[in-house]
């Protein structure tokens, strides 16, 4: 029979969480989500400075999905 406490440290080792880093690059670990809180504003004005504008990012959008992005106002 296997003992109670090193079954719970096979079952750590098996299932242990993986960490994975901020996408914004900034080297820090978000809980099970893919930026920390705020960070996701960094990477919104970056690209929105990358395309030029706001207007561009949506045609960029489009262009690559081939689909129009639906404006939501209810």
């Amino acid at each position: 029979m296997i003992n109670v406490r090193y079954q719970k440290v096979i079952m750590a080792r098996r299932y242990k969480p993986k960490l994975k880093l901020c996408d914004c690059g900034c080297g820090r670990y978000p809980r099970g989500d893919d930026y920390m809180p705020g960070h996701e504003v960094s990477i919104y004005s970056a690209l929105i400075g990358h395309v030029g504008s706001l207007r561009n990012l949506r045609e960029v959008v489009e262009r690559y999905t081939g689909k129009p992005v639906a404006m939501n106002y209810d």
